[in-house]
Formats: structure tokens, sequence, C-alpha cells
């Protein structure tokens, strides 16, 4: 990469460079898979330290030039853990419940240009300190058939920025989702899901249902407070057994 102000002067003998050098990653990690309980449960995880050499970013400071230009700005680090669980009890034929989680903690540890654009101790920019989901669904037989199933789910994010440099943090968006409801038969699957999001920046909530292939364009969007509970009246109901939100039964979902 070419920096268009470089060879400019900068404080304490600093010099933009023409070209940057290639910033060098570490990586440690342990992991582990195992299956408990008779394989009714499983759980994989891994901890892991990484180090970054030479972190690229770019840099826009007057005291150095009034252009933006890019340099090996910063070392930094990174410790974390993540995991991802199922269970599916013997004793409880048709329920299933998975999750996953990763916990970060992100830090520079040394700035390498003269700038306070950059600052120790601050996070890496897109590395929220938590992010998680949880899935339970149960299945059974509703008809001959035909199979029903529940799946209330919630997937977060929490806050995290959207840059290193001071003049480009903004937060990025939190986010919430939860919950679908289907059953099976003839081959055809229906399943709905409604997603909230939290976007941190303007405090504003977003609310959208949750398209799945084969679902008409143009739905209207969907209230979370009382999507859940609507989708499962209207199962009850039958209210939405006209195929709207079929896709093919291979499907994952």
């Amino acid at each position: 990469m070419l920096n268009r102000p470089g060879g400019a002067q900068g404080p304490g003998g600093f010099t933009v460079p023409f070209a940057l050098d290639t910033d060098d990653v570490t990586n440690y990690e342990f992991g582990w898979k195992t299956q408990l309980f008779n394989r009714d449960l499983r759980f994989n995880g891994s901890i892991f330290y990484v180090e970054i050499e030479r972190f690229q970013t770019t840099i826009f400071d007057p005291s150095i030039t009034n252009l933006f230009f890019s340099d090996n700005a910063a070392d930094a680090e990174i410790w974390g853990i993540e995991g991802d669980i199922a269970w599916r009890p013997y004793s409880l034929p048709g329920l299933t419940i998975a999750g996953a989680f990763s916990i970060l903690d992100t830090e520079i540890t040394d700035v390498l240009t003269p700038t306070n654009d950059v600052l120790v101790g601050s996070e890496l920019a897109f590395a929220p300190g938590f992010q998680g989901n949880m899935r339970l669904r149960y299945e059974w037989d509703f008809a001959p058939g035909f199979t029903a199933h529940i799946m209330p789910q919630i997937t977060h994010s929490a806050s995290s920025f959207t840059d290193i440099i001071e003049i480009n943090k903004i937060p990025a968006r939190q986010l919430d989702d939860a919950g679908s409801f289907g059953r099976r038969g003839d081959g055809r699957l229906v399943d709905r899901g409604v997603c909230r999001q939290s976007d941190q920046r303007t405090g504003r909530n977003q609310r959208d249902l949750r398209q799945r292939p084969g679902a008409h364009d143009g739905e209207p969007a969907a209230d979370c407070r009382y999507a859940l509970l609507g989708r499962l009246l209207g199962y009850l109901r039958r209210e939405w057994w006209t195929g709207r939100f079929a896709i093919p039964a291979q499907s994952p979902y």
C-alpha cells in the first residue's frame, strides 16, 4: 500500500512512510471436543491468545500531515474463549437445546506512530466483548404425515466500535434476535422468524420479519414484543397453514 503524503515530516523526527510493512499475527490456541452423558451432550470450545505486531491502520493527524495516511501504527493482543454446546436428552425425544458463545478481551498494547489517533488500552474494531446465541427446538407428531415444531431462539452481540482511531470511532450495532415456529408435512416446511436489532448509534430499535427462502416479497414488518406469541397463537389456530413461508424439507431450519 502506497501513501500519497509519503515523506511528510512529523513530530519527533517521524516521517510518513511511502509503503507499509507486513503486520505479523501469532496465535496460540488450546481446544477441546467432548461428548458427555452417553453422547446426549456435546461441548466444543477453545481458549486462545493472539499477538499482533505492526498493526496496519489509517491515521488522520494534522500535526503530522493534513492528509490521511496508513501506517503500522500499533501492537495489539487478543485474549478469548469460545464454544458451542448441543444437548439432545434421550429421556425427552424431540427436544434439542443448542448454543454458542464468544468472549473477547482486545487491547492496543503499544503505539508505534507519534499520534493521539491511536491510544494504548483501546479495544480493537468490531470485537464485541461477548457474543452468544441459544436455541431451543421441540418437535412432535401433530397428525399423520405432519411434524410440528416450536423453536424459540435468542442471539446477542455486545457493543463494539467500528475503528481503532479516535476520530473514526462510532458504536457498531448491537444485535438481538428472537424466535420461530413451524410445521412439516407432505414434503413442506413452514418456518417463521422475527428479528429485533438495537442500533446503538441512533438509540432506535429496528424490527423486521426475517425472510426465509421462498417467502413472499414485501412482507410487512413485525413487532418483536408480540410476534412470538402471535406466531404461536396463529399456529394453534392453523391460520398459517397456507404455505406462504414454505421452503424445501431438506432445509437445515
